[in-house]
């Protein structure tokens, strides 16, 4: 599994073929669901930042986060 945990998530740049996904280190609490996207993140939260999806969804699931009632304003 290839991953990069950050914990301080200010102005974290991915590109086009990174997966990644926000999530609240003391709730357990997935807040941005896995996504591949470019872009510019910053956030209060913690972010994971992978190769591919199995590998964001393996992090959940390793760590014990909940990835349910999710609305990322879609």
């Amino acid at each position: 599994m290839s991953y990069q945990l950050i914990t301080e998530v200010n102005n974290i740049q991915t590109s086009e073929t990174d997966w990644r996904m926000i999530y609240d280190p003391v709730n357990l609490d997935v807040i941005s669901s896995p996504m591949q996207c470019s872009g510019y993140a910053s956030s209060p939260h913690n972010m994971v930042i992978a190769d591919t999806e199995a590998e964001v969804l393996e992090f959940i699931e390793q760590e014990g986060l909940t990835l349910e009632d999710i609305d990322d304003g879609i």
